[in-house]
């Protein structure tokens, strides 16, 4: 429940409220596909520090992206 109002939130603020927008790229840093279950979920059974770290990992393979 609170990561899912934390996308809600991030949604509202940076997306015009579309939770899409904010879910698939979310999705696609936590299980590394972009067709899986709720990420709520998902989130849940991963952890705090496992969600972090998978987010973390994703920002950075995605900074070196674009800078190349």
């Amino acid at each position: 429940p609170a990561v899912e109002a934390e996308c809600k939130k991030v949604a509202e603020e940076l997306a015009g409220g579309k939770l899409g927008k904010v879910a698939m790229p979310l999705r696609a840093a936590l299980t590394g596909t972009t067709v899986s279950p709720s990420i709520f979920h998902a989130s849940e059974i991963l952890g705090k520090d496992e969600v972090v770290a998978r987010l973390a990992y994703a920002l950075t393979k995605a900074a070196k992206s674009a800078v190349a």
